[in-house]
């Protein structure tokens, strides 16, 4: 295999992740922090909150509507299960008692 010849025209690795700067760009860099520099925490966004009747009202819909919602699911499913169980009771009834 051939060796390699070092070109000065090929940037090596530590040329490509750290480039040399121009004069003058050092300034520019002062702007953005380095990893050493403590950030200034962001200023804190005041949120308006809503009414309190109005926020009470939609709370009160929203739990109502969940509410409606599950009161059917239940109804639903027992009588599914009735409907499922109910030939097996009959059945058992009717060969437990006695004709007459």
């Amino acid at each position: 295999m051939p060796s390699r010849r070092y070109d000065p025209g090929i940037p090596t690795l530590t040329q490509r992740a750290e480039p040399a700067l121009p004069p003058g760009a050092d300034d520019a860099d002062e702007a953005f922090p380095v990893l050493t520099e403590v950030a200034q925490p962001a200023p804190a966004r005041s949120v308006p909150l809503p009414d309190p009747a109005v926020l009470s009202a939609r709370l009160q819909a929203e739990v109502e509507q969940l509410m409606q919602q599950a009161l059917a699911d239940a109804v639903e499913q027992i009588q599914a299960r009735m409907d499922a169980e109910l030939p097996v009771i009959v059945a058992r009834v009717l060969r437990d008692v006695r004709p007459g």
